[in-house]
């Protein structure tokens, strides 16, 4: 496996073997160090005969716990700043982790980013703790001698009683964390997960969509469909973004929530994004030459498209072959990925700049305190996250929504609501001068042939008709929304 690069779940088993045998490094207690062993294998069959010889010997009432700690975004850290800093990274991190492990715990360091513990013990509970404290250590920044880093870890648990110990191995041990901690990291970055039967499932069918992801990709089964931006102000389609689909003749409609992280965590979302980027400029040039000129395209880009040194000459090779102007494109990333290193990202998204093209903030208002650094990024447009607009009748919400959509614009940015699903929503967002908006209320996303870049009439019914407006604007839930 190379460095920088996390493992499908398909190379789950290979990837443990091959961690250990490569030459995890015990920690000691008090160092941050996590020297190299000069015999590259001694260590980790310590570590291997060690647990292996607890699962031997635990009593009945005892239990011996595995913990996998993940550095989050860890492969953006060492893209972006190199392999020195990466190394005083893992030593920061490994400092922290020793913090909170017991005398009698013993850790190891994989490679990219991965921590193991082995913790002995009375029960779950005491590894719930341990898990607790490791996430706990990450509510501060890290301080490197390149600065500040907003660095957290995810961790997969799992243990090993005596009543259950029989059947178990050192790896299906380390399998089980790693299938945790994916867990964590898919649903939120920074917290633990603990191994059960619906891990264990989630792991089965990670693997599955990953293997019929692959060839989708191969027998190109994927497609792209695009949703339009709709100006609050004009009622005009201003804008579509592109949006990978699959639908497999056997499995139906996959849902970009479940195949995009799978893509992510497995390597594939280079090709998938390779695919989406070429089909979306080839049609933004189409709809140019038939007299859509002004539209906008926007494509998504995850954090290793970002870090793929291949982009930008692609993206201008894409260009020059369709002819298309390079301000009608829009790249969108995650504000998870900008405020994860956001030194390296005002670097990369400053090379996008200089092709002529726009940026967005997707997601924009969870997760960071990121206002303060809104100001130093070349961004063009701010996306609010859905989760604004689905609790926009809420008093607390719409305030903080106002107030995103005053900053941007005071920055000379435009903003942009997504997940709008209903007319009330589309009316307090116009009250609040938002921009635009997209959703499944003006449409859902469809096949380029499909797409209308009519006018949509907001004049009817208009504000003052609907007897839910000044509801919603003065703090209380609508009747219809409360049932």
């Amino acid at each position: 496996m190379k460095s920088g690069t996390r493992p499908g779940t398909s190379q789950l088993l290979d990837w443990c073997a091959g961690a250990l045998q490569r030459g995890a490094s015990r920690t000691e207690r008090h160092s941050p160090e996590l020297p190299t062993e000069s015999h590259p294998h001694s260590v980790p069959s310590h570590f291997h005969h060690a647990v292996d010889r607890a699962l031997a010997e635990v009593p009945p009432t005892g239990s011996v716990g595995i913990l996998l700690v993940s550095i989050d975004y860890f492969d953006v850290v060492t893209a972006c700043h190199g392999a020195d800093i990466a190394n005083e990274l893992l030593s920061i991190v490994a400092d922290r982790i020793s913090e909170t492990v017991r005398l009698d715990d013993e850790m190891a360091r994989l490679d990219d980013g991965f921590f193991i513990l082995w913790a002995p013990g009375p029960g779950a509970p005491d590894i719930t703790e341990i898990a607790n404290r490791i996430v706990g250590q990450f509510d501060q920044p890290i301080m490197t001698s390149t600065g500040q880093l907003p660095i957290t870890v995810s961790v997969g648990i799992t243990s090993a009683t005596g009543e259950n110990c029989a059947d178990l191995t050192p790896f299906k041990l380390m399998q089980q964390a790693r299938s945790a901690a994916l867990s964590a990291q898919r649903s939120w970055r920074g917290q633990f997960t603990a191994f059960d039967r619906s891990v264990q499932n989630q792991a089965i069918e990670s693997y599955e969509t990953e293997r019929q992801l692959h060839a989708a990709l191969r027998d190109d089964r994927l497609s792209v469909s695009y949703q339009p931006i709709i100006s609050l102000h004009s009622g005009e389609t201003v804008a579509v973004e592109a949006l990978a689909r699959w639908n497999d003749d056997k499995l139906g409609s996959i849902s970009p929530a479940t195949f995009i992280p799978i893509a992510e965590e497995s390597g594939l979302i280079g090709e998938l994004g390779r695919l989406v980027l070429q089909t979306a400029i080839a049609q933004a040039s189409v709809w140019n030459k038939a007299g859509e000129s002004e539209t906008l395209m926007t494509i998504n880009l995850s954090n290793r498209q970002l870090l793929d040194p291949e982009l930008i000459p692609a993206i201008s090779s894409l260009l020059d072959e369709h002819g298309l102007d390079p301000r009608l494109l829009c790249f969108e990333i995650s504000e998870s990925v900008v405020m994860s290193d956001v030194a390296a990202s005002m670097t990369i998204l400053g090379r996008i700049k200089d092709l002529g093209l726009l940026l967005a903030i997707d997601n924009f208002g969870t997760g960071y305190s990121s206002l303060s650094y809104l100001r130093r990024l070349p961004v063009d447009i701010l996306k609010i996250d859905q989760s604004f607009v689905q609790s926009i009748y809420n008093r607390d919400d719409r305030v903080i929504t106002k107030a995103i959509i005053d900053l941007a614009h005071t920055l000379g940015m435009t903003t942009v609501a997504g997940g709008v699903e209903t007319r009330l929503q589309v009316e307090v967002l116009h009250a609040l001068n938002c921009d635009m908006a997209q959703g499944f209320y003006f449409h859902a996303p469809m096949p380029a042939d499909d797409v209308d870049f009519g006018h949509i009439d907001f004049a009817n019914p208009s504000l003052s008709e609907n007897p839910d407006f000044s509801t919603a604007l003065a703090g209380t839930t609508p009747q219809h929304v409360r049932q």
